[in-house]
């Protein structure tokens, strides 16, 4: 059974639409900042940005799915990968 999805995921695409369309706000968070991916708005933004960098199409691809609910091995069936190991991912490549 489908969980609900995390609060910070539906305000994060909404971001990330917003980020892709360019009208990303200069006070947004750089990428690789904050502390959670499903903290919403920019900072899932720009985490699922990066997931579409890995995956072409991966943002609709989760939305889609996200019809049904929310479930954790969804980041797995679209990119072979925990959305965990993805945040750790994440973080590491913008690592100072």
């Amino acid at each position: 059974m489908a969980a609900l999805q995390p609060g910070g995921l539906i305000e994060g695409i909404a971001d990330f639409v917003r980020l892709k369309a360019g009208y990303a706000p200069s006070h947004w968070v750089q990428p690789g900042q904050g502390d959670r991916w499903d903290q919403g708005y920019d900072v899932t933004a720009r985490f699922l940005d990066y997931c579409t960098s890995l995956k072409s199409g991966f943002v609709a691809d989760l939305n889609t799915k996200l019809k049904n609910g929310y479930n954790v091995n969804y980041f797995v069936e679209l990119l072979g990968k925990s959305v965990d190991q993805l945040w750790s991912d994440y973080k590491a490549k913008y690592a100072k």
